[in-house]
């Protein structure tokens, strides 16, 4: 096991995960209740920028570990759910 690639994809699941929470609990609200429609676009742009950051990380981790299909689809969903990162860090703390 790559210890530093499993690692790397923790941190950025955090971030990503923290970025997604923003936006769906600050962001949207701020649109919706507030009319700051500007607040989705920024923090929507950066959640985007994010989450395909950590599919590229999650790739190069990938080819490193020789993670199987189905852990690589779990990941990828959880990173869409709300709080599913503490899931995601879970789940690759056992691999190291």
């Amino acid at each position: 096991m790559d210890r530093e690639s499993i690692q790397k994809l923790i941190k950025i699941s955090i971030i990503e995960g923290i970025s997604l929470i923003l936006l769906l609990f600050v962001a949207v609200p701020l649109k919706y209740i507030w009319g700051y429609k500007i607040a989705t676009i920024i923090m929507g742009s950066i959640h985007g920028v994010l989450w395909l950051t950590f599919l590229y990380v999650l790739n190069e981790a990938r080819k490193k570990n020789n993670f199987d299909k189905k852990l690589v689809i779990e990941l990828i969903i959880l990173s869409v759910v709300p709080f599913g990162f503490i899931l995601i860090e879970r789940k690759l703390k056992r691999l190291i």
